[in-house]
């Protein structure tokens, strides 16, 4: 049993155990995903409907060749029993059918999925508050957890009342966050793996 454990360091991405060629790529891989947070960020923030548009575009085409491909191996794949291809078959053809609904009228699609963002997120705030208010006799500060079960079933019911607003700040918080995360990859990039060495040669493992 002990063998088969797996420790937290060895989950760790550490730059002493990777060759020189490995790190470059690791940096190039922060590098680049860092710098697309940050241009998603800026767009998001300067033009949110049209980047909006422009991921609803992404996840209509998504759909679109998910479905195709879903189809494709319900007909043509060797799937076992008829029940699979069949319901394979209907699985695809409900996914070109989303694909090509969102593909029709991307704006329309965009605004949909951020009110059901929004709505979702004042949803679960205030069930987290009422379960919080539930749970309140066994926790160790009783009154802090009703308050934090109040205030949180008070922040859902304004999102839901007021989907609009909070959809405006929930654009400006995820711009905010996109660049501060790419701005930190794009750091980590240049610093990942400085002063580390090449690891040492021994017998390969598993």
């Amino acid at each position: 049993m002990r063998g088969t454990i797996v420790s937290t360091d060895e989950l760790t991405l550490d730059p002493g155990r990777l060759t020189g060629a490995a790190r470059t790529l690791v940096r190039i891989s922060f590098g680049l995903s860092g710098i697309a947070a940050i241009i998603l960020g800026i767009l998001l923030f300067v033009i949110p409907g049209r980047t909006l548009q422009l991921a609803a575009i992404l996840l209509g085409v998504n759909f679109l060749v998910a479905g195709m491909m879903r189809i494709w191996l319900g007909a043509f794949g060797r799937l076992p029993g008829g029940q699979h291809r069949v319901l394979g078959i209907l699985f695809g053809a409900l996914l070109v059918i989303t694909g090509l609904i969102i593909l029709r009228d991307s704006a329309v699609a965009a605004a949909t999925l951020l009110l059901i963002i929004v709505l979702f997120a004042g949803i679960g705030w205030i069930l987290d508050g009422i379960m919080a208010i539930v749970e309140s006799g066994r926790a160790q500060s009783r009154t802090w957890a009703i308050i934090f079960g109040m205030v949180s079933i008070l922040a859902g019911i304004v999102v839901l009342a007021v989907p609009g607003w909070t959809a405006r700040w929930l654009i400006i918080f995820a711009a905010i966050g996109l660049v501060v995360t790419g701005v930190a990859a794009v750091i980590r990039a240049f610093t990942f793996g400085r002063g580390a060495g090449e690891p040492a040669a021994g017998p390969a493992t598993l």
